[in-house]
């Protein structure tokens, strides 16, 4: 069979199994009277097996959950299609109660391997004819674009590794807990410096990207490792350190390095890690480019899409062995912001920016190229670990969105109108200067539409003169009544005052409103007064500030008050809420002002791109370059029944 190597991770073309001559490989026991035996396939980036049936009609073997496997049709050829599978732990015992009799060819090829893991001391390797005596079924995990699944050997290679990582972190007492999923990620990170030096964790964010760096970090502590660094954003810092130090037990030590009288003292000893933030990197990048660091990570890492930003040339300057990139969202708008991540974890991995674009972006993003996409995928697959929520984290709470539509006001109708007019009638200019001119346009309805008081000034009377205002009123009171807790961000400093104002006088307790401003120790305690104690119904947020690193699951309720043009920031928000440890269903509001710009901004949100989970850019940058009629017609009030 022809396969194609990436790296670690071997692939096989899924049309190459169509050529073997048994896609399950038969059972080693049968009988006429019984279901056909199940197949069992591992599940690396889940780290746990699925136990499936291929024949219609079969007996389900347990709980089923649909995956994508890379099987056979009624007709003979191999597709990627959902099955209803059974997913049982990586280890001997439960998989054999979960096959059960007869044993098909997979099952038994799994159980001799784990047999051999969890009885050979020297897990360095499996013998060869056990992986080769794999069939197909055992090993039919399609990539993201369905060309090609791993291979026997992949499979096996990426078992052992997880399990040697999971064992790793069982040696000793430690308060470090993970689920399979975060064990495979954590024994993953060590394969990355074999392609390139690096990688990326793009974990849909809530799926606890930080606890598998700890876990990488506390196996390579007990290997005698050191030098770690984690550069985070200033607002994360504290979090990364309770985090490190409550599930690391003690066996790693943490220096945070920021403030005035910062050090860095014993970086090079066994567990020594040393947390800084992103200003501190730039300012301070000669002193942390000294240092050879064992790895560094980047947490949030997409602030550093644009590979031109003095953040991003000084993480360039910085030495280490390994360099891992943590974020949710590689891609927010362009697929340049993946070149420019993959650029600071594997240099020259996907050549210049330039080819790039010409390979991949261009064609991906201009026309759509199945073929591209293709390609890309396959070429990042070893050096890129993306697993998304509906995949591992099966048991996390639904989350329902609801788009809910404002009324516009009388006052909120004059004003929207008059500052169209007077922008159109004034112009725009052209270049740089149009951008600026179509940018104020643009935040001055926006604010218009979250209450006129942001705009004409008189804020001596809040209610009944904004649709939106008025309608979270109303929510945030029947939450109150139900004792649910609700996040409410907003995009503006002083639309955040004056909402928590607002709603301050409506519950007659303290509403925190969580901004940039506030130093980091006040962020620290305003996030556990809320999450720890029921003080606070509500909590409204910077979108910025706050979209990212914070766990809030006390709240069940996320409200977006104004809307932003890409929707990887408004998910981001989102799952401060909608992440392991909610145990809630989650309802997500996004209130929009009937007939204005912020419907336009909302049916971008439903438009996708050919990349998963993204979409289009359109942005004020692409308002700003419609000509004055397409602008005008965007922009202006839409008539609505009144």
């Amino acid at each position: 069979m022809r396969r194609e190597a990436t790296g670690r991770r071997t692939v096989l073309a899924a049309s190459d199994l169509a050529e073997a001559a048994n896609f399950a490989g038969g059972c080693m026991l049968s009988t006429a009277d019984t279901d056909p035996a199940p197949h069992v396939t591992y599940l690396p980036h889940r780290h746990c097996f699925a136990v499936w049936h291929s024949t219609p009609g079969a007996t389900p073997v347990g709980e089923s959950t649909p995956i994508e496997l890379a099987v056979p049709g009624a007709d003979g050829t191999i597709a990627v299609r959902t099955v209803g599978a059974h997913l049982v732990g990586a280890n001997s015992r439960e998989l054999r109660t979960a096959a059960g009799p007869p044993v098909d060819l997979s099952a038994h090829g799994w159980l001799a391997i784990l047999d051999h893991l969890e009885h050979t001391p020297d897990v360095s390797g499996v013998p060869r004819a056990l992986v080769d005596a794999l069939p197909p079924a055992a090993h039919a995990v399609p990539n993201a674009g369905g060309s090609s699944v791993v291979t026997a050997h992949g499979a096996v290679d990426a078992l052992r590794a997880s399990l040697h990582m999971q064992n790793r972190l069982l040696e000793q007492a430690s308060a470090f807990t993970s689920r399979p999923y975060q064990v495979h990620g954590a024994a993953w990170m060590p394969t990355v410096q074999e392609v390139g030096g690096g990688g990326i964790l793009a974990d849909d964010m809530g799926l606890g990207k930080t606890l598998q760096a700890i876990a990488y970090m506390i196996v390579g502590a007990r290997r005698g490792e050191g030098s770690y660094l984690v550069v985070c954003p200033t607002s994360l810092i504290s979090n990364w350190r309770r985090e490190i130090e409550k599930f690391s037990d003690g066996e790693l030590i943490v220096n945070v390095y920021r403030g005035p009288s910062r050090t860095i003292e014993q970086c090079s000893h066994a567990g020594a890690v040393t947390v800084t933030g992103y200003p501190t990197l730039r300012t301070d990048t000669d002193r942390l480019s000294e240092i050879a660091w064992n790895t560094v990570f980047f947490d949030e890492a997409h602030v550093m899409k644009n590979s031109r930003t003095k953040i991003a040339r000084a993480a360039r300057r910085l030495k280490s062995t390994t360099r891992i990139a943590l974020t949710g969202t590689p891609v927010e708008n362009r697929m340049d912001e993946l070149w420019a991540l993959l650029d600071l974890t594997n240099p020259g991995l996907l050549g210049t920016r330039a080819r790039f674009t010409r390979r991949f972006s261009a064609p991906v993003e201009q026309r759509g190229s199945a073929a591209a996409l293709a390609q890309l995928s396959s070429a990042i697959a070893p050096v890129v670990l993306r697993r998304t929520k509906a995949e591992v984290a099966t048991d996390l709470p639904p989350k329902h969105h609801m788009d809910v539509l404002c009324p516009i006001s009388n006052e909120q109708v004059t004003l929207y109108n008059s500052a169209v007019e007077e922008a159109f009638d004034t112009g725009f200019g052209t270049s740089r200067g149009r951008g600026s001119a179509v940018l104020a346009l643009l935040t001055s309805l926006k604010l218009i539409c979250n209450h006129p008081g942001l705009v004409n000034g008189d804020l001596s009377r809040l209610a009944d003169r904004s649709g939106k205002l008025d309608r979270l009123t109303d929510i945030v009171e029947e939450l109150a009544d139900s004792s649910e807790a609700a996040l409410v961000f907003t995009q503006y400093r002083r639309t955040g005052e004056i909402l928590a104002e607002h709603l301050e006088s409506l519950t007659g307790v303290p509403i925190p409103f969580f901004h940039g401003g506030l130093d980091v120790d006040e962020r620290d305690r305003m996030v556990d007064e809320f999450q720890n104690k029921d003080r606070s119904p509500v909590m409204v947020l910077s979108l910025r500030a706050a979209g990212y690193g914070l766990n809030l699951t006390r709240a069940s309720t996320v409200i977006h008050y104004d809307r932003w043009w890409n929707p990887a920031v408004e998910a981001q928000a989102t799952d401060r809420v909608h992440r392991i440890g909610q145990k809630s269903r989650v309802t997500v509001m996004a209130l929009t002002t009937e007939g204005t710009l912020e419907e336009h901004i909302a049916s971008l949100h439903t438009r996708k791109k050919a990349i998963a989970g993204l979409t289009e850019s359109n942005n004020e940058v692409a308002l700003a370059a419609l000509d004055d009629a397409t602008l005008r017609e965007t922009l202006s009030l839409r008539a609505v029944s009144r």
